[in-house]
This record gives structure tokens, C-alpha cells and sequence, in this order.
């Protein structure tokens, strides 16, 4: 009956009937007297609102439209044709200031009130002094302000040779002219100790160039494959325990020059402890350990996750390696007066050698990760963002709070 009357009542040729007015028990009488309007009297229309065009075709104002920073730093308003009202902006005290008199609040253009800045006292920074000691003394050596990587390493280079060239000069001088000549090729020379400053100065080269070597070979970062099923084909690879809590990165985690030495030195006594057990095993026609084959074969009652060590060389230490190497420490025992030419140009092509090889090595990392970055953002401009942000039609639908039925009170 409801929608009936509402269609008469919208049609403009449809006559409206007016509504009947209520009756009173104490006042039948006096309406009964009175004329009633008839029904097929006409009455004004209601007003009907037109729609140019259906609002689901209408444009959305939230659709998917890419955001425009432009925009925001220049304030334009927004594309669509909602006017936005203008707001005037605030004066905070910080920017103008307001008279020393006036109570606080929003400030008022005109005079500035200088700020109060609570200084320490001497005493205080006096007690401040040790914690702050110890701050600077947390953060060294990465508090000390030193050159980039490939100037370092040119740096500690250079030092190197030239140390190395000073301790053979040395010892080309330590030999007596009558050792030179073939006549005395076998006569016992003077007697001259044995050892001095050049013995040391040579072993701390040799082992300044290995220890460079080790660190950067060696240095790796380990991850966690939790999810792999199957084995993983690299000789990186490995049977772990997993962790029952997750471990958590923070800057705590980052180890000193002190926590990077030892786990150096621990892991090649390791893998030379391992290579004697397993070259004495193989000789000797022995199986392998038995707690080798119960990781392997998964013996343990924990359970196994596979986890991969991945190198991670350093900048300093790679451009280091090329200039100084073992290579070069060995090739500066063989210089003499008369090869000193020949050597400095192998050390040069061994050296030009190595740091192309590691350039052309870098250069093809950083391509494989520029087409792999590629794919990966034309995957998702063709075929993922299409589908997660379509852009629809919003159609809003208005209710009323006596609509809501709450089934717990109606029942």
C-alpha cells in the first residue's frame, strides 16, 4: 500500500489524495459537523530531484588515481570538482612570537620572544664527561672520520711496498762484495747476525697480506632457508638445528674488530682440523663420523632447516687484495739488483689482473641485479597492479539508524 501511494504521489497526473485528519473521542462530534475534503481534490506535487546522468557512471572521487606530490608542494586543488574550503593556517609562537606581557596561546604578529635554552652547568657536564668517554669509546673506530674505501686501500698499499722495498734494499746491502764475484762463490761469508729488523718487518708483511686474504675469503653472512624442502645444491650449504625464538637484528649484533678475529681465526683451525680428519678417514678406508651421517641423514631428534653461508666481500679488503696480495709479498723475496726490473713489472700484471677480474666480477653482479629488479617491476606493472588496485565505480548506499535491527534486543 506504501509504494502504491508513493507512485500516485510522484506521478504528475495522478491526483493526491489529502491525508485524513485524526479523530478523538472527545471531539467526534465537533469533526462530525465539519466538511471533510474530498479525495479527487488536487494538491501540489511533491519535488523530484532529476539526475543528468546515473550515479554509478559518475566518475568516483576515490578511484584508483596515482598520487600527486606535485600537487601537495604547490597546493593546487584537487582534480575533481570539489571545492575545498579555505583554512586559515595558525601562527604558533615559534614562528612569530608574542610580547613578554601576553598570556600563551597563539602568537601575535609584531614582536618576538626570545626563546629559553637551559644550559648545562659545569658541574653537570663534568658528570656527563665519563658517560660520554665511553660513548665515543663504543662507537671506535667507526667515529673516526677515514677516506673511502679504494683510497684506504691505495693508502695501506703504497705502505706496504714501500716497506717491503726499504727491508730488500736492506738486505741486498748486508752482503759483502766478495760474495758477488764468482771466486768466492763458495767461501763462507763474514759473520754477521742472522737476525735483525728485517726478519720481523717481512714476517709481519707476509702475515698482514694473508690476514687481508683470509678476512676477505672468508668473510660470509649466514642465512636460513626455513621454508626448503628439498636439499639445496651448494657446497655453502649446511644442516642446522632450528631456532625455537627468532632472532632479532640490532646494532648490538654488529660485531667488534675483536668479535671479526676470532671467528677468523676459529673457523680456519676448523676447516683445517676437518680436511686432516677427513684426508686420514679417506686414506685409512674409514666411513665418515657418525654425527656427520646423522645430520645427513637426519638421526637427530631435532629438527633440520638448511642454512646457507653467502659471501659477502668488503670494498677495502677486495681493492687491497689487488694491490697487496700474497702474490706480491712472495715476488718481493725474489727481488735482487739484477731482477728488480723484471718483478716490479710481474707484481704490476698480477696486480692490473686481479682488480680486473674482481671489477668484471662486480660489474656482473650488479647487472644480474638490475634485469632481476626489472623483471620483477614488469611482472607487477603488467600483471600485479592491474588486478590488486582496479579502478571502479563507487555507489554509497545511505542508512538510518531505524533500520538497524539488533537481533539481541528484538529478541
Amino acid at each position: 500500500m506504501s509504494t502504491r501511494r508513493a507512485t500516485r504521489q510522484n506521478s504528475p497526473g495522478t491526483p493526491t489524495p489529502a491525508p485524513r485528519p485524526r479523530r478523538s473521542a472527545g471531539t467526534q462530534a465537533t469533526t462530525a459537523a465539519t466538511a471533510t475534503v474530498p479525495r479527487d481534490a488536487p494538491t501540489a506535487l511533491r519535488g523530484s530531484v532529476p539526475y543528468y546522468t546515473s550515479p554509478v557512471l559518475t566518475e568516483s572521487k576515490s578511484a584508483s588515481v596515482p598520487f600527486d606530490w606535485e600537487a601537495v608542494r604547490s597546493r593546487r586543488p584537487p582534480p575533481y570538482g570539489v571545492s575545498t574550503p579555505k583554512r586559515s593556517r595558525g601562527v604558533r609562537q615559534s614562528d612569530i612570537g608574542t610580547p613578554v606581557h601576553a598570556s600563551p596561546g597563539w602568537g601575535t604578529p609584531g614582536t618576538r620572544r626570545e626563546r629559553a635554552v637551559r644550559k648545562k652547568s659545569f658541574l653537570e657536564r663534568i658528570k656527563a664527561l665519563p658517560s660520554e668517554i665511553a660513548f665515543e669509546l663504543s662507537l671506535f673506530p667507526d667515529n673516526i672520520p677515514r677516506p673511502a674505501p679504494d683510497t684506504s686501500a691505495w693508502i695501506l698499499g703504497g705502505f706496504a711496498h714501500f716497506v717491503h722495498l726499504c727491508v730488500r734494499i736492506a738486505r741486498i746491502r748486508q752482503i759483502p762484495d766478495s760474495d758477488l764475484g764468482w771466486e768466492d762463490m763458495y767461501r763462507e761469508g763474514e759473520d754477521e747476525p742472522w737476525f735483525d729488523w728485517t726478519v720481523p718487518a717481512t714476517a709481519l708483511l707476509f702475515g698482514f697480506a694473508i690476514l687481508n686474504a683470509l678476512y676477505y675469503f672468508t668473510r660470509t653472512k649466514l642465512y636460513q632457508l626455513t621454508m626448503a624442502t628439498e636439499p639445496v645444491p651448494s657446497p655453502h650449504a649446511a644442516f642446522v638445528s632450528r631456532p625455537h625464538n627468532a632472532r632479532k637484528d640490532s646494532d648490538e649484533d654488529v660485531p667488534g674488530p675483536s668479535g671479526r678475529v676470532w671467528p677468523l681465526i676459529q673457523s680456519m683451525l676448523s676447516r683445517l682440523w676437518r680436511a686432516f680428519v677427513v684426508s686420514v678417514r679417506f686414506l685409512l678406508n674409514l666411513s665418515p663420523p657418525t654425527s656427520r651421517r646423522a645430520t645427513l641423514h637426519g638421526g637427530s631428534g631435532n629438527e633440520k632447516i638448511q642454512q646457507l653461508e653467502v659471501w659477502t666481500p668488503g670494498e677495502l679488503e677486495g681493492r687491497l687484495f689487488s694491490i697487496y696480495s700474497p702474490v706480491h709479498a712472495l715476488l718481493w723475496t725474489a727481488v735482487t739488483s739484477a731482477s728488480w726490473m723484471h718483478m716490479c713489472c710481474i707484481m704490476a700484471v698480477v696486480g692490473v689482473q686481479l682488480r680486473a677480474l674482481t671489477r668484471a666480477y662486480e660489474a656482473l653482479l650488479k647487472d644480474r641485479a638490475i634485469i632481476a629488479a626489472e623483471v620483477l617491476h614488469e611482472y607487477n606493472a603488467k600483471f600485479v597492479n592491474p588486478r590488486v588496485n582496479p579502478i571502479r565505480k563507487d555507489v554509497a548506499v545511505m542508512t538510518h539508524q531505524a533500520e538497524v535491527v539488533d537481533y539481541w534486543t528484538a529478541a
